[in-house]
């Protein structure tokens, strides 16, 4: 059987299961968390490159391997020259950056193009007589307001109760 060949990720879900494979990565012993830049980064086909100062090589990193991403944003992403921290495990294709967090641990700045989470929604009244004082039994009692035809039923048969 042939071996299945890598496909481009793709932008609406950034997820390939061949790369997740526990088996395609090893760990170098003695790995240690390295403080670097992002060179560069690609939300849409989720990955980029960190480039290293001591070696000056560059270090593949995926979408994946972002441990704590920025709440703000929807999607998980680096900002180009941000400062990272990461760990290195040697890949299939060569080293990768897994275990992505900002400096100290906190969580990364994220791209610019990135989707912002957006805000969550507002509670609007429901319609006429559901909020201010005409929502209350003495005011439908007083001023006759007929808001919702079941709850109306509701307070007239307890006013009625009430009253009696």
């Amino acid at each position: 059987m042939p071996e299945p060949t890598e496909t481009p990720a793709s932008p609406a879900h950034c997820f390939d299961p061949l790369r997740g494979a526990p088996s395609s990565r090893s760990e170098p012993s003695g790995a240690s968390t390295i403080r670097e830049t992002v060179k560069w980064y690609n939300v849409r086909a989720c990955y980029g490159f960190i480039r290293r100062q001591d070696t000056g090589s560059d270090v593949f990193v995926h979408v994946s391997g972002i441990a704590v991403p920025n709440p703000r944003f929807f999607q998980r992403s680096l900002g180009d020259g941000e400062t990272v921290e990461f760990r290195i495990v040697q890949a299939a294709k060569g080293p990768e950056a897994t275990d992505v967090t900002g400096p100290g641990g906190v969580a990364v700045q994220g791209s610019a193009h990135a989707r912002r989470r957006p805000p969550a929604p507002r509670r609007q009244p429901r319609g006429p007589g559901s909020s201010g004082d005409t929502n209350t039994l003495e005011a439908v009692i007083r001023e006759g307001v007929e808001f919702d035809p079941p709850r109306a039923a509701l307070v007239h048969y307890i006013a009625v109760r009430l009253l009696s």
